[in-house]
């Protein structure tokens, strides 16, 4: 019969435990009852300003709106919103008022919004877009090929994310992870003005 080792038996625990905390770490959510964030990976957010001398173009995107109709983008002689969000993902939820107040004070103003709904079911995003009163049009986009269009500007796991591209068709602003009202104003306020 082996002797018990307490020291071995606490060194395996805590390598145990290490490993869990770093499996833990890679994901901010596993879940809920509300079926909100499985596999929700967590990057870095904030906001970013982009120099008109170091601007890159935005992609050309174009697909079926959540009605079904055809859309296809057009920078020229205004500025755009792109908005990233699925209705399964809470900071998207948490954010979409904001995003609706804002496109009805700069629907006039020369600003377009388009949002991009991804990995997400159809119907789930039109209850959505209803709830939270949703007044611009959002491009299907369930296997995230609309999404991948943007990875030079957002990674791919950046839901929600936020673009803005100036009148010249080129990225001015970005913001991984949700946005307020007021901070969007701010952003919009700094490409209109630029």
């Amino acid at each position: 019969m082996v002797a018990s080792n307490p020291g071995r038996r606490a060194g395996a625990l805590a390598l145990s435990l290490s490993a869990a905390a770093a499996l833990l770490a890679g994901c901010s959510g596993s879940g809920s009852s509300d079926g909100g964030n499985i596999g929700y990976v967590n990057v870095a957010t904030g906001i970013t300003q982009i120099k008109a001398a170091d601007r890159q173009a935005a992609p050309k995107l174009a697909g079926s709106t959540l009605d079904g109709a055809a859309y296809t983008t057009s920078y020229s002689g205004h500025v755009t919103v792109i908005n990233v969000w699925g209705s399964w993902c809470t900071p998207c939820r948490e954010e979409a008022a904001s995003l609706a107040e804002t496109y009805q004070k700069y629907e006039g103003k020369g600003v377009q919004f388009l949002g991009i709904n991804t990995r997400d079911d159809n119907a789930a995003a039109l209850t959505y877009q209803a709830h939270f009163d949703i007044g611009y049009p959002s491009l299907q986009d369930p296997n995230e090929t609309l999404v991948l269009d943007l990875k030079q500007i957002i990674p791919a796991t950046s839901v929600p994310a936020t673009v803005i591209v100036d009148a010249n068709g080129k990225v001015a602003v970005r913001c991984l992870g949700s946005i307020t009202e007021p901070e969007l104003a701010k952003e919009l306020d700094y490409v209109l003005g630029s």
